[in-house]
């Protein structure tokens, strides 16, 4: 899908095609692997996603169930649908919590100015792909073939204030031009070739593909070694 997108990063207007087939909103946090408490009055609909999502993450998606969910809070599955009116807008609700979450992790990396553009980069990329190897469950969920179309009509990628993450690594690759890191060209592009490039090497690792895991940091400082170089 190509989409238009206006950007204003650095009072740079900057009009560019955005080559994502899902939302980069780019170090697990604990809101992805920490257990649901019993919910309290008012917050079953949060309970509810962060509940799916924590079985999701273990045991894959095929493991939603209703029943399961409201065995777990103890609540009904007349209190389930007054929030949800099935089980694939619960998941939607899976997915775009998910992106929130991706988007509080790596945004501030991005915006942390006392590491230099370099260190940011790398660490950005190092923490998408331990996301993928150690929750492969959710990365397959929030960029995945499944639920791709979905994905498209939940996410706005020019409302800044929601793809903080995007905008946020635009903003270090601008950073990174006026430093003569790497080249001065569209940043929307290079941020679309640094994700491909990222995200390639997570689905192979995760998907069985490339066979070797034991060498996973030598691969990703040379990938991103090379990656840094390209951008020249």
């Amino acid at each position: 899908m190509l989409t238009i997108v206006t950007l204003n990063v650095s009072n740079v207007n900057i009009v560019s095609s955005i080559l994502f087939n899902s939302c980069y909103n780019t170090i697990m946090n604990n809101e992805f692997a920490k257990k649901t408490s019993p919910y309290h009055h008012g917050n079953l609909k949060e309970s509810l996603v962060e509940t799916a999502l924590d079985i999701i993450d273990k045991d894959g998606l095929d493991a939603i169930t209703l029943r399961d969910l409201t065995q777990r809070l103890g609540t009904s599955r007349t209190a389930v649908y007054r929030h949800f009116e099935s089980k694939e807008a619960l998941i939607l609700g899976v997915i775009e919590k998910g992106y929130e979450n991706l988007d509080r992790m790596f945004t501030p990396i991005f915006k942390d100015r006392t590491q230099s553009v370099e260190t940011r980069f790398k660490t950005m990329g190092r923490a998408y792909l331990d996301f993928a190897i150690e929750h492969p469950n959710l990365y397959r969920l929030l960029f995945g073939d499944k639920y791709h179309q979905e994905r498209e009509e939940l996410c706005d990628y020019k409302d800044e204030n929601q793809a903080t993450g995007l905008y946020a690594l635009i903003g270090l690759l601008l950073e990174a031009q006026e430093e003569g890191i790497i080249a001065t060209v569209n940043p929307m592009v290079q941020a679309a070739m640094v994700w491909a490039s990222i995200h390639g090497l997570a689905s192979l690792l995760i998907d069985g593909h490339l066979m070797m895991r034991d060498n996973i940091d030598a691969i990703y400082e040379y990938s991103i070694g090379v990656l840094l170089k390209g951008l020249h």
